[in-house]
């Protein structure tokens, strides 16, 4: 029976009326409201088409009405229409399924296609067989489609007959279509027959070794690959390398070894050449395979095309590993290069050099010169590759850096000093001295940083005393890396230090102290600083020490702190599992606000969802879309009916899309 005044309101002109209108018709029947439904769903509006999918869906239809919308995607005049209804069968998912499969032997061959379309978009595994059949039909376009959705399930039963039907359907449309889908699932198999012959067809070539490089993985697909390779065809023989490349990393040593020997006898033949410009491609995957397949050839004629991909950031760790693999072979044209490299090759060098990690007097005479570059990301670069070379005079160097003009450079210097401090200990307590001395507070604050890698307590100690506050903390922070008990009364002292950050970084250095005897009665005292920050951070370090005899501690500061502090009492309540600290959370629950709240559904729901039940309903009307999100992902800890009831009643009124798609996942999972 249709309603007369939304009949009227339908009508009318404005969208925002008739959207309106739709919107009215949330949770009647689909008795009374089909027929105003199904005339919405091909309004002008988009937006309201929109509506009437989301009400259409919040209806859940059942079978009868499924086939009704399979119907509206028979009207060939309203492509709006066919779009909304095709939408709606979308978002009913699973529950669809069952009917549209029954319309894969429908007479019309657009209606069967869109239905192709509709069970891909869904995805579920019950709707495989249907596809696997409807890769017989008689219309390629319905057949490609299924061989597009079948390589979207992601399904290794579909790979067989997805083979099967590359001999039965000749038209390239449908092959391209079943190689990639065959690619798609990428499950690693011998080289198929009928895949090999289909590469003899210069047209599908370029799909033949996509797939080949999803699926290849033997001797045989790698042949055919290595063909492709020294292939004239531009498109061919960019797709085998690119195919090539991937298979490599699945072969067999033997298997791989033969590819290498014969990759070594094409370099001659144009490939090296080939690769080189390939490297330089915009297309960043076949750029990424020529690097590999540089690296896998080993020339050293490849080195200066690696060296220039170093300097691009989407190749760097591929040419970086390549280089790397050359190993001592790729040392001679990269030092001999560095003189009249570019900035960005001279980086390239360096990190090369610090990868390979061998010394030598050619190697240490570039460093020590590119520790003195004009460029500081020259200067950088080299910092680094030190960590990672021997010799005590590059580390000296290295020293002369720690006042670099850079601040970049002076952090890659103290970097390298702190990387180097258990091979050469006695060099970087030295340095630290130094620092130490210093009326510069980075220098003091560098210091820091070296004495905490070399396990120096006794200069940590005189720095926590230090003059400015940024070297104090840098000082506390760095004892509390050292985790060394009989550090707890320095830090104890810096509890009280004036400035709120040193405080935070002692409480939370107690926490890992090992001294619950002589650290824990401070952190109780630092529970009454005035920083809620400290308080925060006092907390989590007296529940490390105490565990549950802190609990007196954090139900205090939960009644008197402010929101960061009752975040850390929240983190104590969820660490203990104390009933009375649950209990004091859910009160006055609906009357709190942001993170607590949300903070605090999360872990009553976690682990007293009785205490949160109460509250839900109300919680489920904040004015804070993110909060109302928490709560209905809490819902989960509700029984069935409950939950069910609840969030349905709270989807009719909820205008938030994310929200109400968290709501229909629970109410409808996938």
């Amino acid at each position: 029976m249709l309603m007369p005044e939304s009949a009227s309101l339908l009508g009318a002109a404005d969208e925002e009326v008739r959207r309106q209108a739709v919107h009215a018709l949330l949770g009647r029947p689909l008795d009374t409201s089909r027929a105003l439904l199904w005339g919405a769903l091909g309004d002008v509006s988009w937006r309201v088409r929109k509506e009437a999918v989301e009400v259409l869906v919040a209806a859940r239809p059942g079978r009868d009405d499924i086939n009704g919308l399979v119907s509206l995607l028979r009207d060939e005049a309203n492509a709006g229409l066919r779009n909304a209804t095709a939408e709606a069968l979308i978002r009913l998912g699973k529950r669809a399924v069952p009917v549209l499969v029954g319309y894969l032997g429908d007479p019309d061959h657009d209606l069967r296609k869109l239905v192709v379309d509709a069970l891909a978009a869904i995805g579920d595994r019950s709707a495989l067989p249907g596809l696997v059949t409807a890769l017989a039909d008689d219309d390629i376009n319905v057949a490609a489609a299924a061989a597009e959705a079948l390589g979207a399930s992601g399904d290794r039963s579909a790979v067989v007959p997805l083979l099967e039907s590359l001999e039965r359907h000749h038209h390239l449309f449908f092959r391209f279509n079943a190689l990639a889908a065959i690619g798609r699932i990428g499950q690693p198999i011998p080289l198929p027959p009928v895949v090999a012959a289909l590469a003899g067809e210069e047209l599908l070539q370029p799909a033949v070794y996509d797939c080949l490089g999803r699926i290849g993985g033997d001797g045989d697909a790698a042949d055919l690959l290595l063909a492709g390779v020294a292939s004239a065809l531009p498109t061919g023989r960019s797709a085998a390398i690119r195919a090539l490349a991937a298979v490599l990393q699945r072969l067999d040593r033997q298997s791989r070894q033969v590819v290498v020997d014969a990759l070594g006898q094409l370099a001659d033949q144009g490939l090296l050449e080939y690769l080189q410009h390939a490297s330089d491609s915009q297309d960043p995957s076949l750029a990424e395979a020529a690097v590999i397949l540089l690296g896998t050839i080993g020339d050293q004629r490849g080195v200066p095309a690696l060296m220039q991909a170093m300097g691009d950031e989407r190749l760097a760790s591929v040419a970086a590993e390549a280089l790397r693999a050359m190993g001592t072979s790729a040392l001679a044209p990269a030092l001999e290069r560095f003189p009249l490299a570019d900035e960005g090759e001279r980086v390239a060098i360096c990190t090369l050099l610090g990868r390979i990690g061998q010394g030598g007097e050619a190697v240490e005479r570039t460093i020590l010169g590119a520790l003195a570059d004009d460029a500081a990301e020259v200067r950088r670069a080299a910092l680094l590759a030190v960590a990672s070379l021997p010799g005590a005079v590059l580390l000296t160097a290295v020293t002369g850096l720690l006042g670099d003009s850079d601040p970049a450079v002076r952090d890659a210097a103290l970097q390298t000093l702190r990387l180097r401090s258990s091979s050469d200990s006695e060099l970087i307590r030295a340095v630290a001295a130094q620092m130490l001395a210093s009326d510069l507070p980075e220098q003091r604050h560098g210091a820091a940083l070296l004495c905490a890698a070399t396990g120096d307590c006794d200069q940590l100690a005189r720095l926590i005393k230090d003059e400015d506050p940024v070297v104090r903390e840098a000082g506390v922070r760095a004892v509390g890396r050292l985790r060394l008990e009989g550090s707890c009364p320095s830090l104890v002292m810096a509890l009280v230090d004036e400035v709120e950050d040193v405080r935070i970084a002692a409480a939370e250095a107690l926490g890992g102290c090992y001294c619950p005897t002589t650290g824990t009665e401070p952190l109780r005292l630092a529970l009454q600083d005035p920083s809620p920050w400290v308080q925060a951070a006092a907390l989590r370090s007296l529940v490390e020490l105490a565990g549950d005899e802190a609990l007196p501690d954090v139900l205090d500061l939960w009644q008197r702190g402010d929101a960061v502090a009752q975040l850390a009492c929240l983190e104590a309540f969820d660490l203990i599992g104390a009933p009375e600290g649950f209990a004091l959370v859910s009160q006055a629950l609906g009357q709190r606000d942001g993170e607590v709240l949300k903070s605090a559904i999360e872990i009553l729901a976690r682990h007293t969802p009785e205490l949160l039940t109460p509250w839900l309903s109300h919680i489920l009307s904040h004015q804070d879309w993110d909060v109302r999100m928490t709560a209905v992902r809490a819902c989960a800890c509700l029984p069935d009916a409950e939950r069910k009831l609840l969030l349905r009643m709270t989807l009719d009124r909820e205008d938030h899309d994310l929200v109400r798609h968290a709501i229909q996942q629970l109410l409808d999972p996938p």
